[in-house]
């Protein structure tokens, strides 16, 4: 038999209250509709289920050994629908994002933690990854959204992109520097400087790259390193000087740990840029922080 789970569920409501008007309200439709179902029903497996009696409908022996295995399964199934529900839901949702470490640190914690604030039952499952492996778990459908700094290429659809704010790199340096603090200069003028960037491979290297090759400099860093968290505890043990998003160097900075060198010439505005699949199934969680993301109501509860 290859039956429709309706014809279960109406045969599950009907012997659970006896009434074939009570199963007609609960499943919002009309008491013939629920007799058709439960005469079909009785068709396609070959014998009575029901008989009428003057409290309403009762079920015959075959009904009742029919019912027991029914009643188990469809109770495992509704409770299982439950569960599901309340995964993708607001009470009980999890979201996940692949994030690169810029996006983590200059939008995303903030996000998490003001949209918390509102949704508290909300868990995230946030990972730290490049660009590239953030784009590619996104296509494989390991994660919801990804948030990240900058693009390789263009996104193609169904893939979609959102810009989410703007940030901007600023140029730090720790206390062997000092002489440059308060003091206007030129990206020229502090070429031979020991110079700390990201490694090569990375887009923001290319990017900072190809800004100096526009003013005709070539950027040729003394140290490499894999991240820019790493490049702040560099400035701060006076390894160089670097660039960084001013959101990482802003506690540094209060702490006169490291400062901020003015220089004339400024790297053009970055965004955080939010990336998801438009053909991939949100669950409510997940398409409600997508929509806090978007709306920017955690940056107007920061200001």
């Amino acid at each position: 038999m290859n039956l429709n789970f309706e014809y279960y569920k109406v045969f599950y409501y009907v012997s659970k209250y006896g009434s074939l008007t009570r199963a007609a309200s609960v499943l919002m439709t009309s008491q013939p509709a629920i007799t058709r179902t439960i005469h079909n029903l009785e068709n396609e497996i070959g014998c009575r289920l029901f008989i009428r009696s003057k409290n309403g409908v009762e079920l015959t022996p075959e009904g009742r050994i029919f019912n027991k295995y029914i009643s188990a399964a469809c109770s495992q199934i509704f409770k299982g629908e439950n569960a599901l529900s309340g995964m993708i839901s607001l009470d009980n949702g999890t979201v996940c994002i692949s994030a690169t470490e810029t996006a983590l640190h200059c939008c995303l914690f903030q996000a998490v933690e003001k949209f918390n604030e509102q949704y508290p039952n909300v868990q995230f499952n946030l990972l730290n990854n490049s660009t590239i492996h953030s784009i590619q778990a996104l296509k494989e459908g390991r994660i919801d959204m990804a948030m990240v700094s900058s693009l390789p290429h263009q996104m193609e659809s169904p893939l979609k992109v959102k810009k989410l704010r703007k940030y901007r790199d600023i140029l730090i340096g720790g206390s062997k520097f000092r002489h440059l603090k308060d003091k206007p200069t030129t990206l020229k003028d502090l070429k031979d400087y020991p110079w700390i960037s990201l490694t090569s491979g990375s887009i923001t290297r290319k990017l900072v790259e190809q800004y100096f090759n526009e003013l005709g400099l070539s950027f040729n860093p003394d140290i490499e390193l894999a991240t820019t968290d790493m490049i702040l505890l560099a400035v701060r043990h006076n390894l160089g000087i670097g660039f960084i998003p001013e959101e990482f160097a802003a506690e540094d900075i209060r702490r006169e740990s490291v400062f901020q060198i003015t220089v004339n010439e400024k790297l053009p505005d970055r965004h955080i840029l939010l990336i998801y699949d438009t053909e991939y199934p949100q669950s409510i969680a997940s398409k409600t922080f997508q929509n806090f993301l978007l709306s920017g109501a955690y940056l107007q509860e920061q200001s």
